[in-house]
């Protein structure tokens, strides 16, 4: 017969322990999240309306009514929030684009129709995330590779781009290929110039600027034709 300490041993072992926390986070470590995804989120807010080096610690903690030290508990300095904060905008662009762009969705539209949907899309994604972009380009000087996420980004919609306009447009595929680059090429050097100088007549939030942008790609392309 077993002793009760040993039956209480096979029931141990019979049924595994579930690590709750696997399951539900305590609540320490939930209201440290929040805490964080707060400040990212202020910090966002901010970068959108003034440069990164007028913004201050205590105006992103200030924006969601925490500390200063509870910034601190989170983020070694300004700079690793501002690496944490490009991170999240980055994953967030880099789904965006998977999705928008999945090449099922484009099937039975036409190819100036793409343009102008691509340049809508191009547009809003610069003005959300202005602040981020402008911080970004204004680092890379100093640090080149605070740029390349961007740049891998941009890539990617280029590519998809190309596999959506080239098979529709007359001619040469590797003219038309080439011709589809440039045109994004004059694309993103006019987004990169409005989010850094803002130089008009149209800035990002106009709403004319997304078709006067499709206008200039679509003749370039002689989808006008």
């Amino acid at each position: 017969m077993q002793s009760p300490a040993t039956s209480a041993s096979s029931a141990s072992s019979a049924f595994p322990r579930v690590e709750t926390t696997s399951i539900l986070q305590p609540p320490r470590q939930r209201r440290a999240r929040e805490t964080e995804q707060a400040l990212l989120s202020a910090g966002r807010q901010l970068l959108a309306q003034r440069d990164f080096a007028a913004v201050s610690v205590a105006q992103i903690a200030a924006a969601c009514q925490v500390s200063v030290g509870a910034f601190y508990g989170r983020f070694r300095d300004k700079m690793a929030f501002f690496d944490a904060l490009r991170t999240v905008v980055m994953e967030e662009s880099d789904a965006s684009v998977a999705r928008y762009m999945a090449e099922h969705r484009w099937s039975e539209v036409p190819a100036r129709q793409i343009v102008e949907k691509t340049m809508r899309f191009l547009v809003n994604g610069c003005h959300n995330n202005r602040g981020v972009i402008r911080a970004s380009l204004k680092h890379a000087t100093t640090r080149p590779e605070e740029w390349l996420p961007h740049q891998k980004n941009g890539h990617e919609i280029v590519e998809r781009l190309v596999a959506l306009l080239v098979p529709r447009l007359p001619g040469a595929a590797d003219t038309n290929e080439i011709r589809v680059r440039f045109a994004m090429q004059m694309v993103f050097g006019m987004l990169v110039n409005a989010v850094l100088n803002n130089p008009g007549p149209l800035p990002l939030d106009d709403e004319r600027l997304p078709g006067e942008m499709t206008r200039m790609v679509a003749a370039y392309l002689g989808l006008d034709a």
